[in-house]
C-alpha cells in the first residue's frame, strides 16, 4: 500500500491489521517446554505430565519432588508442551508395569531410580537418534502416537479461549554430524487431524522438516517451525549453503520464511542475540553466553560463533538482499524456556526447577552444580501482539512476526516505522492506532519507491515506547539496533534512543544506569531507571538505495540473579565467574527496509 503523503510503500503487516483490526494486547507465552515424555527429561528424574505443565502455566501450585510447593508469581497467557519426538516417550512406556520389553537391558534403566542407570539410558537414546548401534526396542511407532495423542488431548483440555491458550507442540531434535545444533520447535495452530510428529529418525535435515509442513498445510493443518539453540549450531544455523551443502538461493529462502516466521533468541542455555567476537563494540553483546555443544557425546566441545547468531544472520541476509534479490534470514524472535522440568520456571527470583529434581529441585542442589552449569539466567518468554488469547489470533501474530522475545521478563514493548511519525506520537492516547495506520508493526517491512515518483531524501521514522515489567526492574535504556549496507558490506550500529534517569549522555556516550542491587540480601530498588520509556527516532544515516532492519532492545536496570537468590537462601558463596545480577531484557522482531526500483 502507498503512503499517499509521502509516495512510500508499506507492505508487510500492515495489509493485515488494516482488515483484521489492530492488535491490542500482549500475550507471554512458552513454546518450548518438556516433560516426561521427552527421554532426556525422564532420565534427568522428571515424572510431571503435560497436564501438570498447563495447571502450572495457569498459577496453580505444584508439589515438588522435596516435598515444597511450587508456583509461578504471574501466570503464562499460552504454553506448547513441546516434548521431543525422536521416540516420543519411550522410556516413560518401557518402564510401566507389563511393557513387553520389559526385561529388555534399556527398559530396566529407564525403570531404575539410579541416576547411573538412567545415564546410561540416555546415552543409547542418543545413540540411537544418531543411528549409532540403535536400538530396536526404543523404535515403536504405535507406542508414539499413543503418547502423541495424550500429548494433544492435554492441550484441548485445558485450552481456555479469551483466558488461556494451549499449542499442540513437539521438537525435532536434528543436529550436523559435527553436533552443531539443528533443532525446531513445531507448534501446530490447531489440534485437529494432526500428524504422526517427524523426528530426526525421519530426516536430519531442515529441508525435509518443511517439506512435512508444507504437506499438511496443504491438507489443512497449518504449523510452523521455531529454531532454537542457534548460539550452539555450530556454525549450521545460519550458513550460507544449506544443509546439503549447495548455495542458498531465492526458492530456499521463500520455504524458509515461510516454514519459520521467528526464531528462539533466549532460553535457558543462553542467548542468542550476538557474541562480543561478533559484534566487539557492543558493551552488551556478552550477555548470557552458552557456547558449549549439546549432545552428551560432543564431550567439552565449543560452538564456532560465525553462523551461530541472530544479528549476523540478519546482516548476512541484508547483503544476500543486495546481491542476489533474497533473504534466507527474515524472521522474527521469540523466547522460550527449553526446560526439562515440565514447568515453565522463568522467574529469576522463583526458580522452583528447570533441569529436573535430581539436579535443580533446591537451592542446594543448585549451588552444588559446577559453575559451568549455573552460567545461564532463568528465559525466557514469547511475547505475541493479538487481538484477543486464542489459538488463531496468536498464531496469526506468530505468523507475521508481530512478536519479541526476553529473557523471562514481561516488558511491554511496542515497535513500529513508518515516514512521517511525528515526535508527539508516542505521547498520544491513539498512538497505536496511528501507528498502525501509518506504518508497520515488528516483523513488517517498509519498501522504498525509488523509481523517481517517491521522495528518496527522506528517511524512515521509527517508534518505540516500553513499560516494566510490574513485578521486574526499571528500564534502563530502549536501543535500536541497525543492520546496513556500506560500498556493499554489511554493518551494524546500535543507537540509544530513550534513558531511563537524567544526564547520562556524555562526550563518551552513554553513563551506566547504576546498580541498587545488595548482595548480602539478594533485594534492589527501583530507585534508578524509568517505568515507561518512549522515542520516535530518525535514522540519521539513512540510504534509501540499500536494504536495512531495525530492531529495538529493551534492558533493564540491574537485578539480582537466581544464582544471588540462591546463594543468599543457602549460604553458599558463589562460585568464581557466576554472575550475581543480569540485566533482563527483550529483543523485538526486526523492520526491515527494501529498496524498489521500477
Amino acid at each position: 500500500m502507498r503512503n499517499a503523503a509521502r509516495g512510500w510503500l508499506v507492505t508487510g503487516a500492515l495489509a493485515a491489521t488494516m482488515t483484521a483490526g489492530a492488535a491490542e494486547h500482549v500475550y507471554f507465552g512458552d513454546l518450548h517446554l518438556h516433560t516426561r515424555y521427552s527421554n532426556d527429561a525422564w532420565t534427568g528424574g522428571e515424572t510431571r505430565t503435560p497436564d501438570d505443565s498447563y495447571r502450572f502455566a495457569k498459577g496453580e501450585p505444584l508439589e515438588h519432588v522435596g516435598g515444597t510447593k511450587i508456583q509461578l508469581n504471574t501466570p503464562l497467557d499460552f504454553l506448547g508442551v513441546s516434548d521431543h519426538a525422536e521416540m516420543l516417550g519411550a522410556f516413560h512406556s518401557l518402564a510401566e508395569p507389563g511393557h513387553p520389553d520389559a526385561e529388555s537391558a534399556v527398559a530396566r534403566q529407564a525403570a531404575s531410580a539410579e541416576p547411573d542407570m538412567l545415564r546410561q539410558a540416555l546415552m543409547d537414546w542418543a545413540r540411537s537418534m544418531r543411528h549409532i548401534d540403535p536400538n530396536p526396542v526404543l523404535f515403536n511407532r504405535a507406542q508414539e502416537a499413543d503418547v502423541w495423542g495424550k500429548i494433544v488431548a492435554t492441550a484441548d483440555r485445558h485450552y481456555a479461549p479469551g483466558e488461556f491458550t494451549t499449542f499442540a507442540a513437539f521438537e525435532w531434535t536434528s543436529s550436523m554430524p559435527d553436533f552443531g545444533n539443528l533443532h525446531r520447535v513445531v507448534v501446530f495452530e490447531g489440534t485437529d487431524d494432526l500428524p504422526h510428529p517427524y523426528s530426526r529418525v525421519d530426516s536430519i535435515h531442515p529441508e525435509d522438516l518443511w517439506s512435512y509442513l508444507e504437506a499438511q498445510r496443504m491438507r489443512g493443518v497449518d504449523a510452523i517451525a521455531i529454531p532454537h539453540n542457534s548460539n550452539v549450531s555450530n556454525g549450521h544455523m545460519f550458513a550460507l549453503t544449506d544443509s546439503f551443502g549447495e548455495p542458498l538461493n531465492a526458492h530456499y529462502a521463500a520455504r524458509r520464511t515461510r516454514n519459520e516466521p521467528m526464531l528462539e533468541v533466549s532460553q535457558h542455555k543462553g542467548t542468542s542475540e550476538t557474541h562480543p567476537a561478533l559484534s566487539p563494540n557492543d558493551e552488551f553483546a556478552g550477555f548470557e553466553l552458552y557456547t558449549r555443544l549439546l549432545s552428551s557425546l560432543a564431550g567439552e566441545r565449543y560452538s564456532e560463533p560465525r553462523g551461530s547468531y541472530v544479528r549476523e544472520a540478519y546482516l548476512n541476509g541484508i547483503a544476500l538482499q543486495a546481491r542476489s534479490g533474497f533473504n534466507p534470514f527474515r524472521f522474527g524472535l521469540s523466547g522460550g524456556s527449553d526446560y526439562h522440568s515440565g514447568v515453565s520456571a522463568i522467574e529469576e527470583d522463583n526458580l522452583s526447577a528447570a533441569s529436573g529434581p535430581f539436579r535443580d529441585g533446591t537451592p542446594e542442589q543448585r549451588m552444588a552444580r559446577p559453575a559451568s552449569g549455573m552460567v545461564t539466567g532463568a528465559s525466557g518468554l514469547t511475547a505475541a501482539w493479538a487481538d484477543e488469547n486464542t489459538r488463531e489470533a496468536i498464531f496469526a501474530a506468530f505468523r507475521r512476526s508481530e512478536t519479541y522475545g526476553t529473557t523471562g521478563t514481561r516488558i511491554r514493548v511496542r515497535f513500529f516505522g513508518g515516514w512521517d511519525f511525528e515526535p508527539s506520537l508516542v505521547e498520544a492516547g491513539d498512538r497505536t492506532a496511528r501507528a498502525y495506520a501509518g506504518g508497520v508493526p515488528m516483523g513488517g517491512v517498509l519498501r522504498g519507491d525509488t523509481s523517481g515518483d517517491g521522495d528518496p531524501s527522506g528517511a524512515p521514522t521509527l517508534a518505540v515506547w516500553a513499560a516494566k515489567d510490574a513485578r521486574g526492574g526499571n528500564l534502563d535504556r530502549l536501543q535500536i539496533v541497525k543492520g546496513s549496507l556500506r560500498e556493499g558490506v554489511a554493518e551494524e550500529r546500535i543507537f540509544d534512543v530513550a534513558l531511563g534517569g537524567e544526564n547520562r549522555r556524555t562526550a563518551e556516550g552513554v553513563r551506566p544506569v547504576g546498580n541498587t542491587v545488595d548482595l548480602a540480601t539478594a533485594t534492589y530498588d527501583n530507585t534508578i531507571g524509568a517505568a515507561t520509556l518512549a522515542a520516535v527516532w530518525e535514522d540519521p544515516e539513512f540510504d534509501p538505495t540499500s536494504p536495512a532492519f531495525y530492531y529495538v532492545r529493551v534492558l533493564e536496570i540491574p537485578t539480582p540473579r537466581w544464582t544471588l537468590y540462591d546463594s543468599v537462601a543457602t549460604g553458599i558463596p558463589l562460585p568464581e565467574g557466576v554472575p550475581a545480577t543480569l540485566q533482563e531484557r527483550a529483543f523485538t522482531s526486526p523492520i526491515w527496509y527494501l529498496p524498489t526500483r521500477r
